[in-house]
């Protein structure tokens, strides 16, 4: 039988631009703070920051030279953490292919307590992504006491909505977010509507980790947070813990805990996305129409010269 009822600790966190072994320590002190909770989610590239120094050689980028292979020294460090604090732990770091070491991921990784680690590598690559990192090619939903949890990492969660129809459809109830947004995108992106949005329309929680001040040129705006629809209303959005995006205070490096009510979702509000419409006999949500659709574009002409 599934747990109803999940901690989650989220962390507005200031890396150490290419210093693992820093930032390692860091992490353990929140994890050791974040005491009794189940879950402790860290931003995009905490591991290392995230910054790119545009141009130069591949081979040259921090990126490149930090990353490692997963299972690898740092995720054994963290799954070591995982297992004395009984917690399941996600951060972002940079995974090196272990079959092909120039090819450089960047990922979400996940160690479990019970020995698991699993990585998301992120499929969609914003700006200058694409100078050191290689898109990821599968969605990742992991199997946990609380039933299935989804992951993204930052432009995957605000820009492709089908990522988080995915992880409802696979039956998670919450959706992580690592991410590493930046002061110059803040006019262009709407961060804070688009997760509000998710949560909305997909009737799940949000966690949402953030990396804050100042990398190597950037400076990271936090955000880290957790929403829900409100327990008396599934129309409203509520914030568990954090605030939301632009708002005082949520830039700071701070941690944000919230005790999530995982079966209230189903209790207050049981729509006909996902369940049975009583008058048509099926969920209302229609995947396989989808695939044939996006299957018809994927196939065409007019997508093979975009792609190739």
């Amino acid at each position: 039988m599934l747990k109803g009822s999940v901690r989650v600790s989220v962390v507005n966190f200031r890396a150490e631009w290419g210093d693992k072994q820093a930032n390692l320590k860091k992490m353990a002190a929140y994890i050791e703070a974040a005491g009794d909770s189940d879950i402790v989610v860290f931003p995009e590239a905490a591991l290392t920051g995230y910054d790119n120094i545009p141009g130069g050689p591949k081979s040259e980028k921090m990126q490149i030279r930090v990353a490692e292979t997963i299972p690898g020294p740092s995720t054994d460090k963290v799954l070591e953490l995982a297992r004395d604090h009984d917690t399941t732990v996600v951060f972002g770091m940079f995974e090196r292919d272990p079959d092909d070491p120039e090819t450089v991921y960047n990922v979400a990784a996940i160690a479990r307590p019970g020995g698991e680690v699993f990585a998301y590598r992120k499929i969609h690559l914003p700006d200058d992504e694409g100078e050191w990192a290689t898109p990821g090619e599968k969605p990742l939903v992991f199997d946990t006491e609380w039933g299935p949890v989804g992951i993204s990492i930052c432009y995957d969660t605000y820009s492709f909505p089908e990522l988080i129809r995915y992880s409802k459809g696979k039956g998670a109830r919450l959706h992580i977010n690592c991410t590493a947004n930046f002061t110059e995108l803040w006019d262009d992106v709407p961060f804070r509507a688009a997760l509000e949005a998710h949560v909305l329309f997909n009737q799940l929680y949000i966690a949402s980790a953030g990396l804050c001040g100042k990398g190597r040129h950037k400076i990271y705006i936090g955000g880290s947070s957790v929403i829900g629809t409100d327990e008396k209303s599934a129309k409203t959005i509520k914030y568990y813990a954090g605030l939301p995006f632009g708002e005082a205070g949520n830039e700071k490096e701070a941690m944000h805990t919230a005790e999530l009510d995982l079966d209230a979702i189903e209790k207050r509000f049981r729509n006909t996305v996902f369940e049975r419409n009583p008058y048509t006999g099926r969920p209302d949500f229609a995947p396989h129409i989808y695939a044939r659709a996006y299957a018809e574009i994927a196939e065409s002409e007019e997508w093979r010269r975009k792609k190739y």
